[in-house]
């Protein structure tokens, strides 16, 4: 079994590199580099002196894939992990598979199977994992693709520029960094969770009451821990006191509209009636920065005016990145949906068909007790990279990460020869610099002379580049295919002609598929007269004996004809 990678032996390595380069740029003997950078001493001197290899290319040949293969393999993980399409196991094997297969493309000829490989086995990715410790099987949420393309970092980068400017400007403190949003609840639902079961049942099904109606909650939670009171509203026509339970917290606000939804109104309502009394006198005339997304609500020009005329610096999220930049997001709603389905849960497995108002908002204020506490709101704060202000947080998520641009600081590389360190490890590769090597390896090789060590290193870089190119080439290209293929049905599919089918409301797929061939059959035999037809030119000229002769195709081709109706079906009506 592959033993998994302990973190400080990868950052050891990356030392070892390091000290095995300022060796080899005269800057330090063994016995010094291992001092320097803080590295066993006999393995140096082993990896030097006796060019004994890492375990990770030592094993190499035992592996399905080559070691540069494998970290392009983890480069193309990455890329859809930031895209946000990450890779099922299934869809990791088949990768491999591809790259393998893509090797002996041009070796196995039609009919002969020179060379075959084993099947990858069923252990393959979790071995494939423990070798790579940066990745791990997690279980994905889902997320509008819509927020992972359209957050850009640029738009990113600045909105963070912006937000530092407002802070120094206004001098804003902690204690007077808000972030409001609006949380969906569908009273009957719940978020799935595990449950305890007789697996000799085979039942995994969980009953609940079914989406009855919809209540919104507005929440505002402050960079010191400290939460403003929510507002929660119903879908009613008018608040109803029936709606209250016994632990609700005096302070809370209860509203309602036909739909259950915020609107304008509620926006400034909760601006006017629940955020200013809540953090005015904790502000004592100082400037509040409230953080909130593009919501209708919030922009509203009443919204905005009172927010002028009051002190607050209104600040809004760039649009489809909350799920990033929004600390409430980021460390409150999540656990507070947790929560809410253990504390509803007990009500729903009585079996009853329906929840009331006041059942489902004492089963809120619980779970909005457990979830909205310092703890959740410090690491929103935090996570989101707004307090502390650390805008790497959220940009280095989204940034397009290039394992290799990802250098440690080395030491001065020996740039009097063409094959230095830079030529080896810059990324984006330098063109330029890697001509001037591959000049210097060819007068190498027709003086007739052994290589140098420089020489034969960058002999092997190129080697395995070559690789991961080879690797990489075989992704994109089923990439490429998979989408072809998926583009090229819905071309076929949209080319079709859509016809509708009158008096007769439940077929079978097979009369479907009779029409459906009848109508290709026909657009064939379309194309075939159209591409017969003479020009327009002609047509004058040859109208008279087109005429003598189609009746006498008329007569020579009834039975073509009646093949014809062959292709249709025979509709009956349904008599009521």
């Amino acid at each position: 079994m592959t033993r998994p990678k302990n973190p400080e032996s990868v950052e050891q390595e990356a030392r070892i590199q390091e000290a095995i380069v300022a060796i080899k740029n005269n800057q330090y003997t063994t016995h010094t580099a291992a001092i320097a950078f803080n590295v066993p001493r006999r393995t140096l001197y082993r990896r030097v002196k006796e060019n004994i290899q890492p375990r990770n290319l030592a094993h190499e040949r035992d592996q399905n894939l080559t070691n540069s293969e494998e970290k392009e393999l983890v480069r193309w993980i990455t890329r859809l992990t930031i895209t946000g399409y990450p890779p099922r196991y299934k869809t990791l094997r088949e990768m491999a598979e591809e790259i393998r297969k893509r090797r002996v493309k041009d070796i196995n000829e039609d009919g002969m199977q020179l060379i075959e490989y084993d099947p990858i086995g069923k252990d393959w990715v979790r071995r494939f994992l423990l070798r790579h410790p940066e990745l791990a099987s997690v279980r994905a949420r889902s997320i509008d693709a819509v927020r992972v393309k359209d957050t850009l970092p640029e738009h990113l980068q600045q909105w963070f520029i912006e937000l530092e400017k407002v802070l120094a400007e206004y001098n804003i403190k902690p204690e007077n960094i808000y972030n409001m949003d609006e949380s969906g609840f569908a009273i009957g639902e719940k978020e799935a969770g595990k449950v305890i079961i007789n697996a000799e049942v085979r039942q995994k099904f969980q009953a609940k009451p079914g989406r009855q109606e919809w209540v919104t909650v507005v929440e505002c939670i402050c960079a010191d821990g400290t939460v403003v009171p929510p507002l929660v509203i119903f879908k009613a026509e008018k608040p109803s006191p029936q709606w209250i339970p016994s632990n609700i917290h005096g302070y809370w606000r209860i509203s309602c509209n036909s739909k259950g939804w915020t609107s304008n109104e509620h926006g400034v309502q909760w601006l006017r009636r629940c955020f200013e009394p809540a953090t005015r006198e904790k502000a004592a005339g100082e400037y509040r920065l409230l953080i909130c997304d593009g919501h209708d609500s919030h922009i509203t020009g009443e919204y905005v005016s009172h927010c002028m005329d009051n002190n607050i610096i209104l600040m809004i999220l760039p649009p489809h990145s909350s799920h990033m930049t929004q600390p409430l997001d980021v460390g409150v709603f999540g656990p507070m949906k947790k929560h809410m389905a253990a504390e509803i849960d007990p009500l729903i497995r009585t079996g009853i068909p329906r929840i009331q108002k006041v059942e489902w908002l004492s089963a809120f204020v619980a779970a909005h007790d457990r979830a909205v506490h310092r703890q959740n709101i410090f690491g929103g704060f935090r996570g989101t990279g707004i307090h502390p202000f650390s805008p790497e947080k959220v940009l280095n998520r989204i940034d397009p990460l290039n394992p290799e641009t990802t250098i440690r600081s080395t030491t001065p590389s020996n740039n009097t020869t063409p094959f230095n360190e830079s030529v080896l490890t810059s990324s984006p590769v330098d063109i330029n610099a890697v001509h001037r090597a591959n000049v210097a390896l060819c007068t190498e090789l027709d003086s007739g002379n052994p290589l140098s060590t420089p020489a034969k290193t960058f002999i092997k870089c190129q080697g395995r580049s070559v690789e991961r190119l080879y690797a990489s080439n075989s992704l994109l290209k089923h990439d490429n295919a998979t989408k072809d293929a998926v583009i090229g049905a819905r071309k076929r599919r949209l080319s079709a002609k859509r016809k509708s089918i009158d008096g007769k409301h439940v077929m079978t797929a097979e009369e479907l598929v009779a029409i459906r061939d009848a109508e290709e059959a026909t657009k064939k035999r379309k194309v075939t007269k159209k591409s017969g037809r003479p020009t327009q030119r002609k047509r004058k000229e040859i109208r008279k004996e087109s005429s003598d002769e189609s009746e006498e195709e008329i007569t020579s081709t009834g039975d073509e004809v009646d093949l014809g109706l062959l292709n249709c079906i025979v509709v009956e009506m349904c008599s009521s």
